[in-house]
């Protein structure tokens, strides 16, 4: 009796197993196909290949690239064969500590200044890549036998002469330059005047356009005769910089040098634009 009972079963079973669907559930689901395979690899190389490229280009941790200071800065010449760099520097901030720069006007002061760059003479654009950098084809050109190219300044360069002229024209600095009549001071007064102005604005501009986004605590402090402790502005604080050094080393080795033949500028060419004034 139980034989014949086993017989009738295995014979009802035996149609079920037929059906792919109903084997597929018993047995458990297959693994994917070589389609489904295949997809999902080429999903994972995309989305490497895509996040190493925004990496190579955005990675802060690595303080370089190039790829950084193209999104942050205009073209330069520098880029060509100077790899900017960043690193972690303490400002000094100091109210009453003064250093060399901050002191009154002095021949030790003014050394320190110009060994900044503040000084420094033009250096030559090649041809070649003037407009790739910003230059205007009828600007001023070095003469073809003298090499070609277009006369140019660092900015950044520009901005720390600015700023030493302002500290130049500072009222307790002004009567001593004034006096020894030398690079700005040879003009009239109310030419030193424009020219400290203009680089005023300059300077307004550059910290506008680069508007540092750190913040600055506070500290307590103890004055003498007063009882609580004072809340004073942390001005010590750090900053992400580039390697300035590098910078300077490159455009004072690519000056002008400082005397030229009289025929080391082109005259303008016929179409290139002449001002009526000085813009």
């Amino acid at each position: 009796m139980a034989c014949a009972d086993t017989e009738k079963n295995e014979q009802l079973e035996t149609p079920l197993l037929d059906h792919p669907e109903e084997q597929e559930s018993r047995q458990g689901p297959s693994g994917p196909s070589a389609t489904q395979t295949a997809f999902v690899l080429i999903i994972c190389c995309l989305s490497f290949l895509l996040g190493f490229n925004l990496a190579s280009h955005l990675r802060p941790s690595e303080f370089s690239g190039r790829g950084i200071i193209k999104t942050v800065s205009r073209p330069s010449p520098i880029l060509s064969n100077l790899d900017i760099r960043w690193k972690e520097v303490q400002f000094n901030g100091s109210l009453l500590k003064e250093n060399i720069y901050r002191k009154d006007a002095g021949p030790e002061v003014d050394i320190a200044w110009k060994e900044l760059g503040v000084d420094y003479h033009a250096l030559i654009i090649p041809s070649s890549i003037a407009q790739s950098v910003g230059i205007d084809l009828d600007q001023v050109q070095v003469n073809d036998k003298y090499g070609g190219g277009y006369p140019a300044n660092i900015e950044g360069l520009h901005h720390l002469h600015c700023l030493n002229l302002l500290r130049q024209t500072l009222h307790w600095n002004y009567p001593y330059y004034q006096a020894l009549g030398q690079g700005p001071f040879k003009n009239e007064d109310f030419i030193v005047k424009k020219h400290a102005t203009h680089c005023l604005d300059i300077l307004r501009q550059q910290l506008m356009c680069t508007v540092d986004i750190g913040v600055m605590g506070q500290i307590w402090w103890q004055p003498k005769g007063v009882n609580d402790p004072q809340p004073f502005v942390d001005f010590n604080t750090k900053h992400i910089c580039r390697n300035f050094e590098d910078i300077r080393t490159w455009a004072k080795e690519r000056q002008m040098p400082e005397k030229v033949p009289k025929d080391f500028l082109s005259p303008p060419k016929k179409g290139d634009r002449v001002w009526s004034e000085i813009p």
